[in-house]
């Protein structure tokens, strides 16, 4: 994982009017997930669901296996949580976000910058009565318009290494506009 498609984020940096029309040929298996009042576009793939929420001012987004229409829980996914900051910074408030969770789950960080980006990762495990979880966790902030993104991707640790299958590519290829 660790990795974010650097084409597609510098593309959207430096062409953000191309964002809605050009993005790049998705990868076979899955379409382009838009989310224009972002700007941001997420692999999904063919036969998972998407669902957007809003509650107290932050914004949530799901690509899951399962069908969040049908049912309120998923086991395999991804979760978009996207904070438009006012007070704290988002690169600060992402950092201790990911030192927190992993700290939690005893999980390893890592960071880097990403073009105007600045990205914080660990990879998380929670176990609890019904079994275990694994969790790539990423969070992606935005200095300039101080807006923190917090992508998580789970599976059931028993499906973790077919989930991580789609789910690293679903992570490896996010677009997202440097100007939101």
């Amino acid at each position: 994982m660790k990795k974010i498609a650097a084409v597609a984020i510098v593309s959207a940096l430096f062409f953000p009017n191309l964002f809605a029309v050009d993005l790049p040929k998705a990868a076979q298996g899955f379409t382009w997930q838009e989310i224009p009042e972002l700007k941001v576009a997420l692999l999904k793939p063919d036969g998972w669901f998407f669902k957007r929420e809003e509650s107290k001012g932050t914004l949530a987004y799901f690509i899951t296996r399962e069908d969040l229409g049908q049912t309120s829980e998923f086991e395999t996914g991804l979760t978009v949580n996207v904070f438009h900051l006012k007070k704290d910074l988002a690169a600060e408030r992402g950092r201790l976000l990911i030192e927190n969770m992993a700290a939690e789950k005893h999980g390893k960080v890592w960071n880097r910058a990403v073009g105007s980006f600045q990205e914080f990762g660990s990879q998380l495990q929670d176990t609890d009565a019904s079994g275990s979880t694994i969790m790539q966790a990423l969070a992606i902030a935005n200095p300039k318009t101080n807006t923190l993104y917090l992508f998580i991707f789970e599976s059931p640790a028993a499906n973790w290494d077919s989930a991580w299958q789609l789910g690293k590519q679903i992570m490896d290829n996010l677009t997202i506009d440097g100007d939101i």
